[in-house]
């Protein structure tokens, strides 16, 4: 296997899993409070500044942004496929 099929192969599998992602967060916000409850329970220093205390309103914000962000990540995976 060349080069040029493995990273076809990885794009292919990074757009099935970014489809996933888009999904989950289009489907509810059950994704998104799963994510701010794992980085609470996380011991690392690196969330020690993290709010674990979110509202419905900002669990909501923090949703769309993430949905925003796997969208363009989608668009950017596929138009690096043609190239």
């Amino acid at each position: 296997m060349n080069s040029r099929s493995r990273k076809n192969l990885r794009r292919e599998s990074a757009m099935e899993r970014l489809k996933v992602t888009i999904a989950a967060h289009e489907a509810s916000v059950d994704l998104t409070k799963r994510v701010v409850e794992d980085h609470a329970e996380s011991g690392s220093k690196k969330f020690m500044k993290f709010n674990p205390n979110l509202s419905a309103e900002q669990i909501e914000k923090l949703r769309k942004k993430k949905l925003e962000r796997a969208k363009i990540a989608l668009e950017n995976t596929k138009s690096k496929r043609g190239s």
